[in-house]
């Protein structure tokens, strides 16, 4: 074999090589942009609000096959996030008391519930 195509195999061996690699680091960038706890981040961001009535609480469900987190308190919406901390849904209240209609099913498919706060305030 000539010193040529082996240069040309080294190169395309190595092309292949740096091509992977860039993929499992865009996968791990990708993971990493979801906060690790986020009911956390979300009850120091309620303590710094004032107290509400009714009192606020932070309660965690399974819903759709993820763990979800419902605020409730207040007389607004009661907002729905995923682990993630995007807002899925208003899931209850409102002007219907049914929340936004954009999660109709969560007051008969959320399951287990567990309060993770409640504002002692």
């Amino acid at each position: 074999m000539s010193r040529l195509r082996l240069r040309f195999l080294l190169w395309l061996f190595l092309l292949g090589l740096g091509a992977t690699a860039c993929s499992d680091a865009l996968d791990e960038a990708t993971s990493a942009t979801c906060p690790g706890n986020f009911s956390a981040t979300l009850i120091e961001e309620l303590k710094q609000k004032p107290k509400q009535t009714p009192a606020a609480e932070v309660i965690q469900y399974t819903y759709q096959n993820r763990t979800v987190y419902l605020v409730t308190g207040g007389s607004s919406f009661n907002y729905l996030f995923d682990a993630c901390g995007n807002v899925l849904c208003a899931a209850t209240l409102g002007p219907s008391n049914a929340g936004d209609g954009r999660c109709p099913d969560f007051a008969t498919a959320a399951t287990d519930p567990r309060v993770l706060w409640r504002d002692p305030r």
